[in-house]
């Protein structure tokens, strides 16, 4: 074996040198970085949203700790009446607009631009339509207040309402923003553009209670009262409109409204009297061209959320102790549309009660129980407020907003 010379020994015990040039020496971590890495465990996303206003160095360690979003949605609730606001804001400056989050029992405020109706939301992100001139669509994430313009798909043909859906986080670039009204689906990637393409659904009937809109990835399924059937895969080279027709009788003597939900891939269609007493469940057989009753345990360790435009199904775990079957439905008026509400209206209930912006029951066998529903209160919220609607939102932040 060769021995290595006297000089070669030498450089072989110096200490190494600090890298240059090209190469980038390793930062050192701040004390910032060492304190909320200590805090990491016990941070929620509550949490993050006071942190990230702090300072540039908080924002980049709540960046790397991950900040996952709760899994259980907060409730967009209607805007106040406007005898507490005061007089009317102009369309399209900022309103505050209150988030309850129900588990959690907290609420925040964010601007939403006056005026303005939520048609869907997702991962962060609301949808809202302007309903003065000049009419548009913007797509809003309220807790960072990024926002994409995009233009209104249906030109100057009047129409009374439609149903919208985001398939993906705006940041994500498949994400495609789909509406769809009387024989007609309309969509376009607004991240990029907003070029609207149309395609043909004949026979479909926008109703706001018996239709509904809803996405598995980029294909979109649409139902209609009769639960009729149709569905678009969006992402296809020459997109097409398929048709299937699934109706089956329900009980009369009723109005029935109409929820689309995705769950694991599948979808299902919940079918609610208006009182949301009498609930029943089905699963979507495409090929079979069925809509099958499904009880209660077809739902897995799940609660369901139902409301226009953001209908959902999330673990019972983040439900605050409710149990799988446990149905949510945010108030909303039965015939509402979309462009057609008096904000100043407001709504008192009758023989003392108790405002409230969501209702709570159990899938039981099907349509024959008829079952209790337990109207909840928002206690932060007392008094009288408007005819408008509360939604489901599922807050989230983009990478963009920690630097």
């Amino acid at each position: 074996m060769r021995t290595p010379s006297p000089s070669r020994r030498a450089a072989m015990a110096a200490p190494a040198k600090p890298e240059t040039g090209s190469r980038r020496v390793r930062r050192l971590v701040l004390p910032g970085d060492q304190i909320i890495a200590a805090l990491a465990p016990f941070l929620r996303f509550a949490d993050h949203l006071v942190h990230r206003i702090v300072c540039r160095a908080w924002r980049r360690s709540c960046r790397i700790i991950g900040r996952a979003p709760p899994p259980f949605p907060w409730l967009m609730l209607p805007p106040p009446p406007a005898a507490e606001r005061g007089p009317a804001p102009t369309p399209g400056t900022p309103q505050r607009r209150v988030f309850y989050d129900i588990p959690g029992g907290r609420s925040y405020a964010y601007p939403i631009p006056a005026s303005y109706r939520h048609v869907t939301s997702r991962s962060g992100w609301l949808v809202l339509a302007a309903s003065d001139s000049p009419r548009r669509l913007l797509v809003l994430n309220p807790i960072t207040a990024g926002q994409v313009v995009v233009s209104w798909p249906f030109g100057e043909d009047p129409t009374e309402g439609f149903h919208a859906v985001l398939t993906a986080p705006l940041g994500d670039p498949g994400c495609l923003l789909a509406v769809a009204t009387d024989r007609l689906i309309k969509y376009c990637r607004p991240a990029v553009g907003g070029d609207w393409a149309t395609l043909r659904a004949p026979g479909f009937r926008y109703d706001t209670a018996c239709s509904d809109l809803v996405s598995v990835g980029a294909t979109v399924y649409l139902v209609d009262e009769r639960r009729k059937l149709w569905r678009a895969d969006l992402a296809a080279a020459q997109p097409k409109v398929e048709r299937r027709d699934t109706a089956f009788a329900l009980p009369q003597g009723e109005r029935w409204r109409h929820y689309l939900v995705e769950s694991l891939g599948h979808v299902l269609l919940v079918v609610s009297d208006e009182h949301h007493k009498r609930l029943g469940l089905y699963s979507l057989r495409w090929d079979a061209r069925l809509w099958v009753p499904t009880p209660a345990s077809g739902l897995g360790d799940s609660v369901l959320l139902l409301g226009r435009g953001c209908s959902a199904a999330v673990p019972a775990s983040a439900a605050s102790g409710r149990s799988p079957g446990t149905v949510l439905v945010v108030r909303q008026p039965w015939r509402c549309s979309l462009f057609h509400v008096d904000s100043g209206l407001s709504f008192r209930g009758g023989g003392g009660e108790q405002p409230w912006f969501w209702t709570e029951s159990r899938l039981g066998a099907g349509l024959g129980d008829d079952q209790l529903v337990m109207r909840k209160t928002v206690p932060q919220w007392p008094g009288e407020f408007t005819i408008g609607d509360s939604f489901w939102f599922f807050p989230g932040i983009d990478e963009s907003d920690c630097p």
